[in-house]
C-alpha cells in the first residue's frame, strides 16, 4: 500500500512540475514574443496637403531612404526610418528613384530628367533627358551602368557620363524596368514585355495578353509581372510566363512588386490592396486590410521584418515591430493589438488592446479576402485596457484578420479559424 501512494505521489508531482516548466516557458515566450504589422506614418511626411501623390521609393537599409513626391520637384528623405524627413529638390518632379550607395543615386521624371546626386541628394543635378516622361530606373547589383523606361518605348542606358538611347521601336509607354544581371533585363508597360540580352531589346518573351504595369526578376530566370484586373505572372525560365492565382475577389489593378528572394515578396495596388507571399506566389496572401482605401503605387522591403508602402494622397505604410516595444523603439507605444487568445480558435476567442491616451478607435475583423466579417468595437475610448469576444460562428475555417484603427493610426494582426 505504501509503495502504491507512493508511486501515485511521484506521478503526481511528476504532472505538476512538467506542467509547471510548460507554464514558464508559454509565459516566457509571451513576454518575449516579437509581434510584426503594419502602421501607417502618413503624417509624419512633410507638407500637410492629402493630395499628394507618392510614386517611388529607394531604401539603402531598414532606416534611411528616399520617396518621390508628385508636389514641387521635392524628394523626402529619412535616416530613422520614416519618423522625420528633409526635403530635397528637383527642377521637375519625379516619377522614379535609385541609390546606389548612400551618396551616389539617380532620380527622374517630368520633361525626361535624369537627376544624378553624389551627397546623398542635398544636391540633384540635371545628368541628361530621355526626351519623354521617365517611369522607372534599375541598375544591376554592384554596378554603376543602369537602365530607365519612359513613355513612347524609351529606354535609356545611364553611365557616370551621362544617358544614351537604347532604340526598341516601340510606342507604349514602358512603366517597369528590371535589369538583375548585367547582361539582363526586362521592361513592361501596357501589354508589352521586352527582353534585354545584352546587346538589344527583343520581344523573345510568351506571356497571356493583359495589361503589365510592373515587372520584377531576382535574376536571369525567375521573376514576376503585375497589372491591370490583377493579373500576377510568373516565369521560371525567363522566357515564358504563367498566371499566378490572386486571392482579391475584386481584381484591383496591381502597379508594383518587390521580391526579397525567390520565396518571400508583395504587391500592391488598387483600393489599399497588399499581397504577400512566401512560396514563390504558389499562394498569394491579402495583408493590410483595411489600412487605406488608397491605390497603393510602391512597395520596398529591407528584410522579411522591415518594409514601406507607398501611395496617393500622401501614404505611408510601415511594416515594422509593433509589441515588445522598447524605450528606444522609433514607433510611439501610444496604443497596442495584443494577439488574440486563443489562437487557433475553435468557436470564440479574446481580442484584447491597450490606449496610453484617450483615443477614437475602431476594431474590425476581416476575412482573407479583405471583406469585414465583424464591427466589435466603435468609439472613443479612455486611456485603458479593452477587449472584445469575437465569435466564428456561421464562419468558414481560415487565416481572419483583426484591425485596431486608434486615430490616425493602424495595426492589423492575423487570427485562425478551426473548426
Amino acid at each position: 500500500m505504501k509503495r502504491k501512494m507512493k508511486g501515485n505521489i511521484e506521478v503526481y508531482l511528476k504532472k505538476h512540475i512538467v506542467l509547471a516548466i510548460l507554464m514558464l516557458l508559454i509565459t516566457a515566450s509571451g513576454s518575449f514574443a516579437q509581434q510584426y504589422g503594419w502602421v501607417d506614418i502618413s503624417n509624419n511626411l512633410p507638407n500637410s496637403t492629402g493630395t499628394v501623390t507618392l510614386p517611388d521609393m529607394y531604401w539603402i537599409n531598414d532606416n534611411e531612404g528616399w520617396i518621390c513626391s508628385g508636389i514641387n520637384g521635392e524628394i523626402y528623405h529619412t535616416t530613422d526610418g520614416g519618423q522625420t524627413f528633409t526635403i530635397q529638390t528637383t527642377q521637375f518632379n519625379t516619377n522614379a528613384i535609385y541609390m546606389i550607395n548612400s551618396l551616389e543615386g539617380y532620380s527622374g521624371g517630368a520633361e525626361g530628367r535624369v537627376y544624378k546626386t553624389s551627397d546623398g541628394g542635398t544636391t540633384w543635378v540635371v545628368h541628361g533627358s530621355i526626351g519623354e516622361p521617365l517611369r522607372d530606373i534599375d541598375f544591376p547589383p554592384d554596378s554603376y551602368t543602369g537602365y530607365c523606361s519612359g513613355d513612347k518605348g524609351k529606354i535609356y542606358k545611364i553611365t557616370t557620363s551621362g544617358v544614351n538611347s537604347m532604340y526598341t521601336g516601340l510606342n507604349s509607354n514602358l512603366r517597369s524596368i528590371c535589369v538583375p544581371t548585367t547582361f539582363q533585363g526586362w521592361s513592361c508597360g501596357g501589354a508589352v514585355i521586352v527582353h534585354y540580352t545584352g546587346n538589344s531589346w527583343v520581344g523573345d518573351q510568351s506571356y497571356p495578353s493583359e495589361t503589365y504595369n510592373d515587372i520584377y526578376l531576382i535574376n536571369s530566370t525567375t521573376g514576376w509581372a503585375v497589372g491591370n484586373n490583377g493579373i500576377i505572372i510568373k516565369t521560371t525560365d525567363g522566357t515564358s510566363w504563367n498566371y499566378q492565382i490572386n486571392p482579391d475577389t475584386s481584381d484591383q489593378s496591381l502597379y508594383n512588386a518587390f521580391f526579397l528572394n525567390a520565396t518571400e515578396g508583395w504587391t500592391v495596388g488598387s483600393g489599399g490592396v497588399i499581397l504577400h507571399t512566401t512560396n514563390g506566389g504558389v499562394l498569394w496572401t491579402i495583408e493590410g486590410t483595411g489600412m487605406t482605401s488608397n491605390m497603393l503605387t510602391t512597395v520596398h522591403f529591407t528584410s522579411s521584418k522591415n518594409g514601406y508602402v507607398l501611395g496617393n494622397n500622401k501614404t505611408l505604410l510601415k511594416y515594422t515591430l509593433i509589441t515588445g516595444i522598447n524605450e528606444n523603439s522609433q514607433i510611439p507605444a501610444s496604443f497596442n493589438l495584443e494577439q488574440n487568445y486563443p489562437n487557433p480558435f475553435d468557436s470564440e476567442t479574446k481580442i484584447s488592446y491597450f490606449l496610453a491616451i484617450p483615443a477614437q478607435v475602431q476594431l474590425t475583423v476581416c476575412n482573407m479576402f479583405g471583406h469585414q466579417v465583424a464591427l466589435l468595437d466603435k468609439g472613443f475610448k479612455p486611456a485603458g485596457s479593452f477587449s472584445a469576444e469575437f465569435t466564428g460562428e456561421g464562419l468558414p475555417s481560415g487565416m481572419y484578420y483583426y484591425r485596431l484603427q486608434c486615430s490616425d493610426r493602424h495595426i492589423t494582426r492575423k487570427m485562425t479559424l478551426i473548426k
